[in-house]
């Protein structure tokens, strides 16, 4: 009797209690979620989730749709990655689960899913429960972040990875004034590479996807050395114009990816997207991805972001090798050998050609040199000398008038041309008439209209060549797989090495073989600006060719190419001469002169004239294409 009046009087009260939170639980009383299909059905196709679990179209998942996220430990369910649905009632189930450790580990772990849901389902009043979260709040306060910038440091040559640009986040306080960021944190996305491998093999893993990719954080002064500093790229900061509210809502899914794995491609989901990404995370309002759905050039992305309305403001950070080329500038001839002597032997300080000079110029001349021994000291590890010679400079320095110097900034990456090409036109080869067409996949040429890019950089990825003949019909002329020059002119501080590499199919005049080549060639050389708008260039080559006709299977050569490039108002022209011999005892030379007339920024004609020939005979041809960027 004891325990039937107990049950009696303890179980309907117990039930007053547990019935409205029964009742809250997605499938009610039952805790089933079933009755809640259509409704859930709605919310995991909804954009904002589908973003959540950065979710992109896919023919070959079963679903239509698959995730970029490639590490099993951020989805929930175990086909997660591919249902959005099931992810979002494994989500659902964990959050509203009546192990409150398990609803407030899942609740810390993700804590925009949890925010979204809540707004979502405003009657749930499990999912409405507060969570601490200790661990993410700490984070939180650490970055301290109520502002974002998007960071653009220009193309790096040397680097494959970073060959097109490179673009990260920077997050700051509330009360950060400018050129104070240096503490602020930035936020990276790259690829973790084994170091053992070689170039060819990292080109490759890095194209095919096989690296993975992460998000990383560290002091914004750590990127400005590497990039500032070690690798000399100008770097651009664009301040986001994200609310409050947008930025804290990206911060919250930045927890929620903190050690997960996505697959890294150079070309397409590589740092640039990811931000994307984020930023879409932020603001679900404008899709900026949707329109990359083949690459995602940095500069390509940086100008989406500005089109989307997202930037509020602009600034130039130029790099320690900008810096001091224009230290170099402001100084007299006199004063530009007497800095480079200074740097060699801080000694020189007592000198009387330096006594002579006014002290803004002694400071001047002082500063260059320090300039300049802190750019030669990226390349070696600091030496007793070097201290030595520093400080002596830093002494000197510290008793004479400042001498800061602020370079004219250049066109920012955002007024450059677009990075994809297609060109139409016509030409005479030996009087044989023929139109031609052409595609190119990226990025920029020499004769390209200049602002926006690097100067003396050309980056070529994807570029074909069909021509159209009225006797023989269509054929490839050219295709370039990869062509990357790198044109840095040297003077009396700075004596960079230029370079470049070439490989694909040309159409070659041959006196031994067919006119099919297929090639890899490269060199190394020299670039002197003669003005401030003339510069000349000239290379020792190297070439391997397979040609069906020889003999061998590969042909080496080895040759000299020299000329210049000028740049006029309607646009740069250039001259170049080349000359190879080969092993089979050919030799060929080659003349071209080429005009670029700049339109607008992605409207451009292109003539050239060239003159092939070798031992016994030569070809002339002529031609025009209209080009446009996109």
């Amino acid at each position: 009797m004891r325990l039937k009046h107990f049950l009696s009087v303890f179980l309907p009260v117990a039930f007053l209690f547990i019935n409205p939170v029964l009742a809250a639980l997605p499938g009610a009383a039952a805790n089933d979620l079933n009755d809640q299909q259509p409704l859930l059905k709605t919310l995991a196709s909804s954009s904002e989730w589908l973003g959540l679990l950065h979710f992109r179209s896919d023919s070959l998942s079963p679903t239509g749709y698959s995730s970029f996220i490639d590490d099993p430990d951020f989805f929930l369910a175990e086909t997660g990655k591919v249902d959005a649905e099931v992810e979002l009632e494994a989500t659902l189930r964990s959050m509203t689960s009546a192990d409150r450790d398990v609803r407030e580990n899942i609740s810390c772990r993700f804590p925009l899913r949890k925010k979204w849901l809540e707004a979502q389902l405003p009657n749930n009043s499990v999912l409405q429960a507060p969570s601490s979260c200790p661990e993410y709040r700490q984070w939180r306060e650490e970055v301290n972040a109520a502002k974002v910038s998007l960071i653009f440091p220009a193309a790096y040559l040397n680097s494959p990875s970073s060959m097109f640009g490179h673009t990260f986040l920077r997050f700051d306080p509330a009360d950060v004034e400018d050129d104070s960021e240096w503490l602020s944190w930035a936020l990276n996305f790259g690829a973790t590479i084994n170091g053992d491998d070689n170039s060819i093999f990292f080109a490759y893993r890095g194209l095919a996807g096989g690296y993975p990719g992460q998000f990383s954080m560290m002091r914004y002064f750590e990127k400005i050395k590497e990039y500032s500093y070690m690798e000399n790229r100008d770097m651009w900061e664009y301040r986001l114009n994200l609310t409050p509210q947008e930025v804290e809502r990206m911060l919250m899914h930045l927890w929620e990816l903190k050690d997960v794995r996505f697959k890294y491609y150079f070309l397409d989901e590589n740092c640039a997207f990811r931000l994307l990404e984020l930023l879409e995370i932020a603001r679900p309002s404008a899709p900026l991805t949707s329109k990359f759905p083949f690459t995602a050039i940095p500069a390509d992305t940086v100008r989406a972001v500005i089109e989307g309305r997202y930037v509020a403001e602009r600034r130039y950070r130029p790099s320690e090798a900008v810096l001091l080329q224009e230290r170099i500038r402001r100084l007299a001839d006199p004063e530009r050998e007497l800095a480079y002597q200074v740097a060699a032997n801080p000694e020189m300080m007592a000198s009387m050609d330096f006594s002579a000079l006014p002290p803004s110029r002694q400071g001047a001349v002082a500063q260059t040199a320090y300039s300049y021994t802190r750019y030669e000291q990226r390349k070696t590890q600091r030496s007793p000398d070097l201290a030595r010679r520093s400080f002596k400079l830093l002494q000197q320095i510290s008793q004479l008038p400042a001498d800061s110097v602020a370079p004219e900034a250049p066109e920012p990456p955002e007024t450059g041309h677009g990075s994809t090409m297609v060109a139409i036109g016509g030409g005479s080869r030996d009087g044989d008439s023929f139109t031609q067409l052409q595609f190119r996949y990226s990025y920029h040429d020499l004769q390209d209209r200049q602002e926006g890019y690097p100067r003396g950089a050309q980056i070529i990825a994807g570029d074909a060549q069909l021509r159209y003949f009225e006797n023989d019909g269509w054929e490839l002329h050219r295709f370039d797989i990869i062509n990357i020059i790198s044109q840095s002119p040297v003077n009396k501080f700075l004596r960079p090495l230029s370079w470049k590499v070439q490989a694909g199919f040309e159409r070659v005049w041959s006196d031994v073989g067919s006119d099919k080549a297929y090639q890899l060639n490269g060199g190394a050389g020299r670039s002197y600006d003669v003005t401030e708008g003339l510069g000349l260039f000239g290379f020792l080559t190297a070439r391997l060719e397979h040609d069906p006709d020889f003999k061998t299977w590969i042909t080496p050569a080895a040759g000299l190419s020299a000329g210049y490039l000028l740049n006029l108002p309607w646009g740069f022209q250039s001259i170049k001469v080349e000359g190879e011999y080969f092993s089979s005892d050919e030799i060929r030379y080659r003349g071209v002169v080429e005009q670029n007339f700049d339109l607008a920024q992605n409207h451009a004609f292109r003539a050239h004239l060239s003159q092939e020939w070798n031992r016994s005979d030569g070809r002339w041809e002529a031609g025009i294409v209209y080009r446009y960027y996109f």
